[in-house]
Order: C-alpha cells, then structure tokens, then sequence
C-alpha cells in the first residue's frame, strides 16, 4: 500500500465484510436516519415564519417558547448518539481481525483507522440520506389542517384566543437546502470522527489486537454520589417545606445536588450491576439467575453501557411529571396551554425511552455474539436453551429495575425541591369571587407506575429481540470458531 490507498479504495474496503460488518453498517445507518429525522423536525422549529401557521400547540406559535421545543428535540439525540456509539460495537472483534490483516498486507495504523472510520461515515451518510427522504415524504401525508383554536398576540401585547384552520405540526414550512446538506454533511463527518476517536485506545498490529486500556473494576465512590444527592434533595424538600414560601437559593442548591444525583446514577451504574451480582451469587440456586448474577460480576460495563441513558430518559422523565403536577395544580384548569405543552413532552418523553431502550438490543446482541464459544460450551454440557435465555434477560433487567425505581425516586424528588409541595392559587365561588388559598401537591403515582412500569415493560421486549441470535450463537460449531 504505497503512498497509501486512494478514496475509492477507502470506500470499497469500507464497505466490504462478513455478516457482522453488515449488521453493523445497518445499525448504524439506522440510527444516523433517526438523527437526522429529528434535526430536521428541529429545523422545522426553527424556521417558522410569520406567516406559517397557525398551530394547534401554543408552543410552536410563540417565538418565545420554540427555543425549547428546540433544545426538546435535541435532547432526543442524546439516546440516538448512544445508539450509535454502540453500534460502532457490534462485530468488533471481526472487524479488528480484518483491520489485522489489511496490516499484513502492508496498511499503516493510520490507513487502518481510516477504513473503520469511513466504514461508519458512509453508514451515516446513507442513513442520513434515508432519513431526509423519509421526513420530507411523511411530511405530505401530515401537512393537513383541521378546525380548532389558536392564539394571536394583540398589538399591545396581550394575547386573544380564536377559531380557525390550525395545523397539528409545522408541515408547511420551509427548510433551506443548506441547512438540509449542513444537517447531512455533520451527521456524516461527525460519525466518521467518532469512530476514530473510538478507535484510539486499539493498537492494531499485524498478528493481532491489543487493547491498551482494560476496563477499570467499578468503584461503589461514583454510587456514593448518588446517595449524597438524594438525601440532599429529601433534606432540601423538607427545609423548604419548613419556609413555607419559594427561596430562590432553594432552587439553586436543588439543581446543583440533582446534576450529583444523575452523575452518580449514571457513572455507578456498573457498581449497581456489580453489587447486585455479588449479593445475588452466593444466594441463589436457579441456574438462570446464578449465570445472571456471574455474569453482572465478571462484565458490569456490559448492560451499563447502555442503562445509562434509560436511566436519563426516566429521571427527566420523573422530574417532567413532578413539574407538570405542580403547574396544573397552582393554574386554571380551564387554561389549555400548559396542558398542551405538558402533552408535548409526554410525547418527547415517550420517543426518548423508546429510542434509550433501542440501545438494549445493540448491547445485549455484541454480548450474545462476543460469547458464544462460551454459550456453545454451556449448551454442549447439558444446559439447556431456555435457561440460557432466561439468563440473558436477568443479566440486563435485574439490576435495570432498581437502577429505574432509582431514578424515578430522583426525578421526583428533584422537581419537589424546585417547585415546593405546596403552591398558593386562587379558587372562585359560585359568584366568582376568589380567595387565595394553599393547595398541597400531590405525588402523581399514577404517572410515576406508568413511567417506571413502561420503561421496564418496554426493556423486557427489546431485550427479548437480542434472543434471536441465541439459537445460533449455541450452535456446537461455535466451539470450532475463532474467538
């Protein structure tokens, strides 16, 4: 490979491989087409016009309030990002095997880091290609308008609610052809720097792979902060509680132990895994959850990995939940718009899960397929499949359901601390007359039961999906594959 191999060459070696390499590109091009479905509904946000509209929801009629609709949607990449970090994953160690022997032939670790990184950017790139495709096309079915209600502002500033056509969402405007191709382009660019700098920690020889950075054992220090910021939002809760009135510094103190709190949710993650995992062996006689339970000690970054941003998405769920019962209780019940805008983020909020959970499947498949000389060896012994399966399951949602009672405990305590548990409104009479009074805020377990209970619901499916590449993964020819 003197002088190194041209563009094409790049692309073609990228593009080629086996039936993990495959899967691999398609994950990937299909997270990259739900990012850029979700930028592009930003973009859409963002460039409403005056004389686009009216809308049904409040928010996306008010200059003021699309910012957040804005940053909504981004936050959505946020599980979409991870998707596709994992993906980068799926298949690595026969991707690493095939890098090996392009080193063989005479490749440079540079050129060898540049076919793995344009392997994931032409991924993207199609799979952003795809998606621009598929948000302008299932636009046309939706710009459609209906009777309804929507909001004008007055010339002196007040604003008046009236009768007309309103659109549910803003189909009708238009996004510039640069800001489509700036979507695409940093989609693509940005995937294909990732998975370099993913890549920086693997040294590529030509005999083989040598990963530089093991993985450090998890420390129960990260967990501690978890706990550190809980009880300070239980203690914050009940001083402000105590002052019976809103203090700015409570808000503050609170935001500040709820970015401890989820910083140590996330981080100890795996120490949640590992703890559950050595409190469960050596109580346990079930062959699944013994499996389960060895396998949480010996790889407690595994499901972590992609637990994270479930447990994200559940605690700003929770705090969504805690604040929308505050608002609705201290505001007319009669007054639409926070309910709107509160049912805006259910919908967010419901996409986010659904698309943190998606992350589930990556993991547990690259588990499956990076143990299946192991599996093969267990099935070859005498256990049977079902337990096998059974053990895979465990190995994700065991620790997964206390790490999401977790953080929805945190949510919810994070959103009482800010708002307070009491709010002061004012209750008319028959004569409409009104008096001021101070309502106590309830705790929305109804909310909180569906939150949490569809989370877990929504995990034990998706990880089920992984079970499909169980009955070949146990296979006894397995036994005979490289590792």
């Amino acid at each position: 490979m003197a002088g190194g191999p041209g563009m094409v060459a790049l692309l073609r070696l990228a593009a080629t491989g086996g039936r993990s390499d495959r899967l691999r590109i398609a994950l990937t091009s299909l997270g990259a087409a739900a990012a850029t479905v979700i930028l592009l509904a930003g973009a859409a946000v963002a460039f409403i016009s005056d004389g686009d509209g009216p809308y049904e929801l409040d928010v996306l009629d008010q200059p003021g309030l699309r910012p957040g609709v804005m940053i909504s949607l981004l936050m959505l990449c946020v599980p979409v990002l991870v998707f596709v970090g994992l993906c980068t994953r799926v298949g690595a160690p026969a991707r690493d095997r095939r890098l090996a022997m392009f080193r063989m032939a005479g490749a440079t670790p540079g050129e060898t880091t540049r076919i793995a990184a344009f392997e994931t950017g032409l991924a993207a790139f199609v799979g952003s290609i795809v998606g621009t495709v598929v948000f302008f096309v299932g636009r046309i079915p939706l710009d459609s308008t209906s009777p309804g209600a929507f909001t004008v502002q007055m010339d002196d500033g007040s604003t008046r609610e009236v009768d007309g056509l309103v659109r549910l969402l803003p189909t009708d405007v238009s996004i510039p052809i640069v800001a489509v191709l700036a979507l695409i382009v940093t989609i693509s660019l940005g995937s294909t720097v990732t998975s370099a700098l993913a890549l920086r920690k693997v040294r590529i020889s030509p005999f083989g792979v040598t990963r530089t950075a093991p993985p450090k054992p998890p420390s129960a220090a990260a967990a501690m902060l978890f706990v550190v910021g809980t009880g300070g939002l239980v203690v914050l809760g009940v001083a402000a509680r105590s002052a019976g009135e809103v203090v700015p510094a409570f808000a503050l103190v609170a935001f500040v132990l709820f970015v401890v709190c989820v910083s140590g949710l996330l981080v100890g993650s795996a120490a949640i895994s590992s703890g559950v995992g050595r409190f469960l062996a050596p109580r346990v006689g079930r062959p699944d959850l013994l499996i389960a339970s060895r396998r949480m000690i010996a790889a407690p970054y595994t499901s972590s990995r992609a637990t994270a941003s479930v447990l994200l998405a559940v605690i700003i769920g929770a705090a969504i939940q805690g604040t929308r019962i505050n608002f609705l209780t201290s505001q007319d019940p009669n007054d639409t718009f926070y309910t709107q805008t509160f049912r805006l983020l259910d919908g967010v909020l419901i996409v986010a899960i659904v698309l943190a959970t998606a992350n589930l499947l990556v993991t547990n498949a690259e588990a499956i397929v990076e143990r299946r000389r192991t599996l093969a060896a267990l099935t070859a012994a005498g256990t049977p499949k079902p337990v096998l399966a059974r053990a895979v399951l465990m190995e994700t949602l065991v620790p997964l359901v206390p790490s999401v009672l977790l953080a929805g405990s945190a949510g919810m305590l994070a959103a009482r601390s800010f708002f307070g548990t009491r709010v002061e409104t004012f209750v008319y009479d028959a004569d409409l007359n009104s008096q001021q009074v101070t309502l106590d805020v309830p705790i929305p377990w109804d909310r909180l039961a569906v939150l949490c209970g569809g989370t877990i619901a929504i995990s034990i499916a998706i990880t089920a999906l992984s079970l499909v590449l169980l009955g070949r993964s146990t296979r006894p020819s397995e036994l005979r594959a490289a590792a």
